[in-house]
């Protein structure tokens, strides 16, 4: 019996990680299967990884192709890439101002809330005392306050933040869930709290985190 062909692609990622899930939920929309390779946090990275992912930083896609691999890094440019290679999924774009806006919010969503998420998770979940600085706690949740009052007003004639669902959508996914983690209440953010649970709902959410036993 004749061996099944391998996928064309090989994720290499680290499950936990946030931006990992949402290059596993873009694959899902597209329909993409996929290899997934974990990477131990804890090793050095190897010759051969460190030529597909030069600073060493995960995600990284890999599409193997005839005339050799093509190697991707960072999330957003996997996820853009995505958009370009399967135009005809839910990642795609119809036109020109439809991909316009997508990137815009994309953008926004891996330079500006992610980070500030990411910051004031690490104030209230990661850094020990003696690293914690109220000043910078504060700062972060009044950006991240002012964030979601800009988005829930942009969410009041939209399920997504484009219209349809894009690649924006994608990474905010598991960037909305570490909220919670962050101890951020949306009761004021309503619209926020809406497109949250549509994207929750959507097939490819399911199983995008790892459980317990898949990090043990």
């Amino acid at each position: 019996m004749a061996q099944s062909k391998a996928p064309p692609f090989t994720l290499y990622e680290y499950r936990p990680s946030p931006f990992c899930v949402a290059i596993r939920i873009a694959l899902k929309e597209a329909q993409i299967e996929f290899t997934p390779r974990e990477v131990d946090l804890k090793k050095p990275r190897t010759a051969a990884f460190l030529k597909r992912s030069p600073f060493g930083r995960l995600p990284a896609l890999v599409e193997h192709r005839p005339s050799g691999e093509l190697a991707i890094f960072e999330s957003s440019a996997i996820l853009s890439f995505l958009s370009d290679r399967f135009p005809n999924s839910s990642l795609g774009f119809p036109d020109t101002p439809s991909r316009a806006e997508g990137m815009s919010w994309l953008t926004f969503i891996s330079n500006g809330l992610a980070e500030n998420v990411w910051s004031l998770l690490n104030e209230r979940n990661v850094y020990q005392d003696e690293e914690k600085s109220e000043v910078s706690e504060r700062r972060s949740i009044a950006e991240l306050e002012r964030q979601l009052r800009v988005l829930d007003k942009h969410l009041a004639r939209r399920a997504f933040l484009s219209g349809a669902y894009s690649i924006a959508d994608t990474l905010a996914t598991p960037v909305l869930d570490l909220l919670e983690l962050c101890e951020i209440d949306l009761a004021s953010f309503p619209r926020v709290r809406s497109w949250r649970k549509r994207l929750r709902e959507r097939e490819s959410y399911r199983d995008a985190w790892p459980s317990d036993d898949d990090i043990k």
